[in-house]
C-alpha cells in the first residue's frame, strides 16, 4: 500500500478513537511501526492530524496524534514519463530533424599495405 492509502486507513481508525500514540497504532495490529510512521508524518503535513505534547509523560506516551477531520487530498496520479517536447517547442528546436539533401557520398576505404 502506498503511505497515501496507509493514511487513509489510519485516518479511518481514528474516527473511532480521541487520540492515539505510534505505540497504539502498532499494538492494534493496523500496521507496522514503520508503515504507522509515515502515515502519521503524511497526515500531519496535510493537516489531516495534529501533535498533542504531553508534559510529564513517558517518552513512549509524551506525543499523541488526533484526527482534525481535514481529509486528504486527491494522490497524485502518474501522468507517464516526462517530457521535454514543450520546452523544445519554445526554444524553437524541431522535434523531427530535417530531412538534408545530399549531391554526392564519397566513400574513403583504409587498406592495409604491406
Amino acid at each position: 500500500m502506498s503511505t497515501h492509502e496507509n493514511a487513509e486507513v489510519l485516518l479511518a481508525w481514528f474516527r473511532q478513537r480521541s487520540s492515539a500514540t505510534v505505540s497504539d497504532i502498532v499494538a492494534s495490529g493496523l500496521m507496522i511501526s514503520r508503515r504507522a510512521s509515515d502515515a502519521v508524518q503524511y497526515a500531519l503535513r496535510n493537516g489531516a492530524l495534529e501533535r498533542i505534547v504531553r508534559t510529564g509523560a513517558s517518552a513512549k506516551e509524551r506525543v499523541h496524534y488526533r484526527a482534525t477531520g481535514i481529509t486528504l487530498p486527491a494522490p497524485r496520479t502518474q501522468t507517464g514519463q516526462p517530457s521535454f517536447d514543450g520546452l523544445l517547442s519554445a526554444w524553437g528546436i524541431v522535434l523531427e530533424p530535417p530531412q538534408l539533401l545530399s549531391t554526392a557520398s564519397r566513400r574513403h576505404q583504409i587498406s592495409d599495405c604491406e
